[in-house]
């Protein structure tokens, strides 16, 4: 058994991985290990294909046999890989069926005849169809006859009836009927040469099978064997053939559809009963539909005939329409009554005859239709429905629709049987009225489901406050407590304090607002109630904030982490950390607890400057940076090193402009030539020694013991000019810029790490004037 992968080391993790790249997937264990992955192994490790099998074979799976691991050569690489390509998946034990497809795609990509190819898969343990099943030449077209839904097509079943219909693109268009027939002829003809079995069924195919099976069931479908056979398409089919139901089920049967309609079939279909089981464009009734009743109701608007008739005609039809009592009759504003549009119900587009009716539906198709709200009631009673809300008798107007609709403009959907608290308030603050006046309104209308909350309710609501009370879905309900972004967030968007909006949905009637919120807004409360200080990102957690979001808040809003750490606790949230006043002036470039902030780029020159303000040792300083969330966008291991103590010099080193202030070189960087040579003329010291401190604290310095403070106007004209080998005209337009010879400037460049050409330089240095530079070599 072999052992788990990550047992072991990283060149045998590339090895049993399947894309070798030490990572998951990685090769099964109870499977053999294909020809394919030891050859693609032995091309990209660089090794022989015998080595990598024995390494396999050593580590515990099952591979190739020897002598097939030396037969195989680099180019059988591309026979082996599936998906014409040289990479994973290979071909295994478990593709057999797919080798004829396969080695029509890779004969056609290799520009070789299918027979060779399929002989070398043989002999490379595949065996397969054989070489001289496969016609000597292959066009562009048998590449997708081999395909089907994008898969390669097995060859250990025969053909099927749906492939060649999409192949040959044949629908069963009467007009179309000899030139589709003709076509899917061909198509089983070149499948028989390509060396697959074609369904027996299929050879007699005829242009009225065309027509049976190239029908939508449903927009651009195809009717498929392994899905159940709609009625209606029965029956259209039958009606388009002048056939009888049944005949076309049994032929439909002998073409490998087994799941067929229910039941007794009748023995003919008219045009009639075809358009009597339409829905719609391209809808149609199922035989078990459990929106039947809708249905009746406008075949009969339709037709003219009664509701009873067209269920009776339905049911001879096969379909199941249960035998209840029926209106006498049927409208187009009957089919508008049963549509529920207005309320969109969970039963979809149509009212349920045992579900209560909502009461907003009514209201809205009496408005609709310009009658009573009560006569809809008792025309929608005579349709079958029984369970109705208690309307007005009287007709509804504009602001009726309006206060029903959700947002106060009269649009569908409307509020179906409960009125929110949040929708009453928002009525009361646009129409003046009390809200208490607003719940009765909507009692009237017949809504019997008015959320008010207990205890005192204002007597006016301002539109601004009647906003607070909103959400992205809905409204707040009064019983629940109200969450703490919801505050922030409002209070944020009027530009007033979050303890303000607190104590204005206290008045509307929230008892469970939370309380010792800021007195003061603040323009970084979104930022800091969100997750990655993104306003589209959701809410953050009111516990266990961490610094890491702290920081990306500061660095979001140009604040510092002990500012935002202050501001949420203020709001109700936990941070990781307890704020302390000397985070200011850790938070602060220059450690004097104001702007410019350190951000998420700090370093040792930071904590040295900071420790010696706050009289705290350097390594106290790091911790409580790294608290604060410095280190979690660093790289390193942002330790205080261990330098035999520190100097004063040491800020000023570790300061990027060499004047002991920020900002600061970071950890475990490299700083450059140019920055050694800057501290050593502001030190007094050797660069030498500078490069020597530099790596006591942390820092990756290498400096030539023949560099000088002097080579600093050198090294700064170099430094801008980049790369490391340089031509003889950049070298004369550096003398030029610093006022020494070129002999001068290419003895001293080796020093700073550039090579010159060795050439003799003249020792002459240049005079004022313009330099004209040449890229050479």
């Amino acid at each position: 058994m072999p052992r788990p992968a990550t047992d072991l080391d990283d060149h045998d993790r590339r090895l049993v991985s399947r894309d070798l790249d030490a990572r998951k997937p990685w090769l099964d264990p109870d499977e053999p290990v294909a020809l394919g992955h030891v050859l693609y192994a032995a091309g990209e490790l660089g090794r022989d294909p015998g080595e990598i099998g024995s390494r396999l074979a050593e580590l515990g799976y099952r591979v190739p046999p020897a002598d097939l691991l030396a037969a195989a050569r680099p180019d059988d690489l591309p026979l082996l890989g599936i998906g014409n390509h040289s990479r994973p998946p290979w071909l295994g034990p478990d593709d057999t069926a797919l080798l004829r497809a396969h080695v029509v795609w890779t004969a056609d990509r290799l520009k070789q005849p299918p027979a060779r190819i399929a002989a070398r898969l043989v002999e490379l343990g595949h065996p397969g169809p054989a070489p001289d099943s496969f016609p000597e030449q292959l066009t562009t077209a048998d590449l997708y006859l081999v395909r089907a839904d994008d898969r390669l097509l097995p060859d250990d079943v025969p053909v099927g009836v749906l492939h060649l219909l999409k192949a040959a693109n044949a629908w069963g268009e009467p007009q179309e009927a000899e030139r589709e027939l003709a076509a899917v002829v061909a198509v089983r003809t070149r499948m028989t040469e390509l060396g697959y079995r074609v369904d027996p069924v299929v050879m007699g195919i005829t242009a009225a099978d065309l027509t049976l099976l190239g029908q939508e069931p449903g927009y651009g479908d195809r009717l498929r064997p392994d899905l159940p056979v709609p009625l209606h398409y029965v029956l259209r089919v039958a009606r388009k053939l002048e056939r009888a139901p049944h005949e076309v089920a049994a032929r439909l049967r002998e073409f490998g559809y087994r799941s067929l309609p229910e039941g007794e079939l009748p023995r003919s279909v008219t045009q009639e009963d075809v358009e009597l089981v339409e829905r719609g464009w391209n809808s149609w009734l199922a035989q078990d539909d459990r929106n039947w009743f809708p249905h009746v109701v406008m075949a009969a608007a339709r037709t003219g005939e009664s509701p009873a008739h067209v269920a009776r005609r339905l049911r001879a039809l096969g379909f199941t329409v249960p035998e209840t009592a029926l209106p006498e009759e049927a409208s187009a504003g009957d089919v508008d009554l049963i549509d529920g549009e207005p309320v969109r119900g969970e039963n979809g587009s149509w009212l349920s005859r045992t579900e209560p009716v909502p009461a907003g539906h009514v209201l809205f198709r009496a408005h609709e239709q310009k009658r009573s709200a009560a006569s809809v009631a008792a025309r929608l009673r005579e349709l079958g429905y029984t369970r109705l809300p208690d309307v007005p008798d009287r007709d509804i107007t504009s602001d009726d629709i309006r206060l029903v609709s959700p947002h106060g403009d009269g649009a569908a959907p409307v509020l179906k049987d409960t009125v929110p608290w949040g929708r009453v308030v928002r009525a009361a603050a646009g129409s003046g009225a009390t809200p208490r006046e607003v719940a009765d309104r909507y009692r009237e209308l017949g809504y019997t489901d008015v959320v008010v909350p207990d205890g005192p309710l204002p007597d006016t609501v301002p539109a601004q406050d009647a906003l607070l009370a909103t959400t992205d879905t809905g409204w707040l309900p009064p019983e629940a407590a109200v969450p703490v972004p919801h505050v922030v967030r409002r209070a944020h968007e009027q530009g007033i304090a979050p303890a303000e909006a607190a104590r204005r949905l206290r008045a509307l009637g929230y008892p469970d607002v939370p309380s010792g919120l800021p007195e003061t807004a603040h323009p970084g409360d979104l930022a800091m109630i969100h997750e990655e200080a993104r306003s589209d990102r959701p809410y953050l957690p009111l516990t266990g904030v961490g610094a890491r979001h702290v920081q990306t808040v500061a660095d979001v809003l140009g604040s510092s982490p002990h500012e935002v750490a202050l501001r949420m606790a203020a709001l109700g949230y936990a941070p990781a950390f307890t704020p302390h006043p000397d985070d200011a002036v850790l938070a602060s470039r220059d450690a004097d607890g104001r702007a410019p902030w350190v951000g998420r780029e700090w370093g040792l020159g930071h904590v040295l400057l900071a420790a010696r303000v706050l009289g705290r040792t350097p390594e106290e300083v790091a911790d409580r940076c790294r608290e604060l969330g410095y280190g979690a966008f660093q790289f390193g291991s942002c330790e205080v090193p261990d330098a035999g103590g520190f100097e004063d010099d040491d800020i000023v080193l570790l300061s990027a402009h060499c004047d002991g202030r920020g900002p600061w070189l970071t950890w475990e960087r490299s700083p450059s030539l140019v920055h050694v040579l800057r501290c050593a003329r502001a030190t007094g010291r050797s660069p030498q020694q500078i490069a020597e401190r530099l790596t006591r604290l942390g820092l990756h310095v290498m400096v030539s013991p023949h560099v000088e403070v002097a080579d600093l106007g050198l090294a700064e004209a170099v430094d801008r000019r980049g790369g490391r080998h340089w031509g003889t005209g950049e070298l004369l337009a550096v003398a030029s810029r610093t006022g020494r010879s070129p002999a001068e400037v290419a003895a001293r460049l080796p020093f700073l790490g550039f090579q010159v050409p060795g050439l003799p330089y003249p020792q002459r240095r240049p005079g004022p004037g313009t330099v004209r530079v040449s890229r050479t070599g």
